[in-house]
């Protein structure tokens, strides 16, 4: 269950005068990127004093700091451990109009982390450059120090800040910089920069592993009517979330793609706000001394707390979570918090997450909306009628309209989804009271009629219809086969589709994807008894392309799950027409494919047994389990192996 914990002190900031402005103190404290739920060390630079390192666990205290000037403002750090053991730590800072790059190399500590280590020194290089440092990062694998200029520059240098790679973006104010990785583990960052006229620019950049050529631009884009002054940007799993006033834009990546936008209608006007990344699909946002935990995919608040004690809390810092566990989905943040009065303090505190599964189940009845008072009261059961819904058409002048747009299907989607006030492109519960078979039958007549190379929006709608009509589903799909999206849209959610089609199309289709949605089409409408009759019936049967199908080792997730209903259909195909309507290629293909999938199943028994024998030598050895480990030597299960016989 998604929970937000109450925030615990990490340390109390001191009082200077470069943290005195509460509404930008968040940006005077950059939290080195090395967040993760278990890290018990936090390093962070604070401004006009000091880039310090924290413990979490088991007391919370300073443990290590690097002094810095009561003049600097600290723009960027990171602190990585090398491979050779050492832990770099590197930071920018900015004095009046001076702008320094700083990296110590310093001996990772083997102490406990009750031990403090105030008093140590360590080598420290310093270089100055020419403008405001965006962002650092310290590149483990080229051993190299990544920094971004706010003038576009993007400089390497090594652990001892001699230059070794520069790159000219070609951008003149940078003003976001975040670093990312796909899957296959290869490192990108993009840089959001402003240009004149409300615009942004995006550039997409891949950081290479070595520093031959580190850096090479792979798309950059103008981004019209993106202002950057007011937004809150982060980067999670994919997509650009950006916080604009009480809204949301979330947009895609590498092409900056602008997906959808989510309102929060319970977010407050002219609010200290911070917006940051925890989960997929889910984000923290603080409004003042409110903190929330947004689930964006469901539009919901999975957990809020207010802070009655505090004036604000901004978050610094977030380690995040794919947040899809069965088990744990616990996490961290780091903000800072300013308590209530005219002498009030400021201190960084640590908040603990569960962020939920992810899952619709979390979000119910939580969403954004705000309820008004009357929907706070228990309704009746059975309302009175003059407060039922109801609506009604004149089918026979809105069939006559759809007749005298022939040919034109601007005219035709026009007079039909606003004449029937269908407001999407599918059905929904509100379209429900477009119910006349007869009408709906006419439509579609119309539609097979007048259009024949290209149909109107109306048909994808009506194939999402439940009431699409029983007789205008044979051969649908061998009439829609030339246009695939609706074709796949019949197959998917047209009700009523005759089985005799769906196998025709099941045994000549090449697409896997079809073939997957044709086969689970199947399983779902049909018992295995008529199935099974329906392939009998038909004078010739080639299921040669479904076998291979079958077979085939793809890693597509849906294709995954739905491997146990797909082995289902194929056992009823080949009951039904035997080993000999195959050619000797599939069956000798077929052969191997099950004798290897036995083989990995005998694997599996084996690592099983191996654990489980490992696993009562360990309570053997336990002096007070013996009760335990013969209660559970008598409650083992007998593993067998189930040979399939075809």
């Amino acid at each position: 269950m998604a929970t937000l914990s109450q925030p615990f002190r990490l340390a109390v900031l001191p009082k200077i005068a470069s943290l005195n402005n509460y509404s930008s103190q968040a940006n005077l404290l950059p939290v080195a990127d090395n967040l993760v739920p278990s890290t018990n060390y936090i390093t962070v630079g604070i401004s006009g004093s000091a880039i310090s390192q924290f413990v979490v666990n088991p007391t919370p205290k300073a443990v290590y700091s690097l002094p810095i000037s009561s003049i600097s403002t600290v723009t960027a750090c990171d602190v990585t451990e090398s491979a050779a053991g050492t832990e770099v730590w590197c930071y920018a800072l900015q004095a009046n109009k001076s702008f320094t790059i700083h990296c110590v190399e310093k001996p990772t500590s083997s102490a406990p982390a009750t031990d403090s280590h105030f008093g140590e020194t360590h080598t420290s290089n310093k270089i100055v450059v020419a403008d405001l440092v965006v962002s650092v990062k310290v590149m483990k694998s080229i051993r190299a120090v990544m920094v971004v200029l706010r003038s576009g520059l993007v400089h390497f240098y090594d652990f001892s800040l001699r230059l070794q790679f520069s790159y000219d973006s070609s951008d003149k104010e940078v003003q976001f910089v975040q670093h990312f990785s796909n899957e296959s583990n290869e490192s990108f960052v993009f840089l959001l920069s402003n240009l004149e006229g409300g615009k942004t620019s995006f550039k997409l950049l891949k950081v290479g592993s070595n520093l031959t050529l580190p850096v090479k631009e792979l798309s950059a884009i103008i981004l019209e009517d993106f202002c950057l002054k007011d937004s809150k940007i982060f980067y999670e799993f994919g997509n650009v979330y950006r916080l604009r006033g009480a809204s949301i834009d979330i947009y895609s990546l590498p092409y900056f793609q602008h997906i959808h936008t989510v309102s929060l209608p319970f977010l407050k006007k002219s609010t200290e706000t911070s917006f940051k990344p925890i989960s997929k699909n889910r984000a923290l946002l603080t409004s003042d001394n409110h903190i929330f935990l947004l689930d964006l995919l469901h539009n919901a608040i999975l957990s809020q707390r207010e802070l009655a004690h505090l004036k604000t809390f901004q978050i610094l810092g977030t380690a995040v979570i794919p947040g899809n566990s069965e088990t744990s989905n616990e996490t961290m943040a780091i903000g800072v918090s300013i308590k209530h009065g005219s002498n009030s303090t400021s201190s960084l505190d640590i908040i603990n997450i569960d962020v939920g599964t992810g899952t619709l189940k979390d979000s119910l009845g939580k969403g954004f909306s705000l309820r008004s008072s009357t929907d706070r009261h228990v309704q009746p059961l059975i309302d009175d009628m003059d407060g039922v819904e109801t609506h009604e058409y004149d089918y026979d002048q809105i069939l006559k309209d759809l007749q005298k747009a022939k040919g034109s299907i601007d005219k035709f989607d026009a007079s039909f989804f606003k004449k029937l006030g269908i407001k999407k492109d599918y059905y929904t519960d509100s379209d429900r009271f477009i119910n006349d078979q007869d009408f709906l039958h006419d439509v579609v007549s119309v539609i097979y009629k007048d259009f024949v190379s290209e149909y109107p929006k109306a048909l994808p709608y009506l194939l999402t219809h439940p009431l699409f009509p029983k007789s205008h589903t044979p051969g649908i799909l061998q009439k829609l086969k030339d246009h695939p999206r609706l074709f796949k849209q019949a197959i998917v959610t047209c009700p009523s589709l005759p089985l005799d089609d769906l196998l025709q199309e099941l045994f000549t289709v090449i697409n896997d994807e079809l073939c997957l949605d044709l086969s689970l089409r199947i399983l779902q409408d049909f018992n295995k008894e008529t199935i099974k009759e329906a392939i009998k019936t038909k004078s010739k049967v080639d299921v040669n392309n479904f076998i291979e199908f079958v077979m085939d080792e793809n890693t597509d997730d849906d294709r995954i799950k739905n491997k146990p209903r797909l082995f289902q259909l194929l056992g009823l195909i080949l009951d039904t027409v035997g080993l000999f309507a195959l050619t000797e290629n599939t069956l000798g293909k077929l052969s191997s494919y099950i004798d290897c999938q036995l083989n990995v199943v005998k694997q599996n028994v084996e690592l099983f047994y191996l654990l489980d024998d490992k696993n009562l030598k360990i309570i053997k050895t336990n002096p007070h389990q013996e009760e335990a480990s013969d209660s559970t030597e008598g409650r083992l299960a007998a593993y067998s192996v189930e040979q399939l016989e075809l």
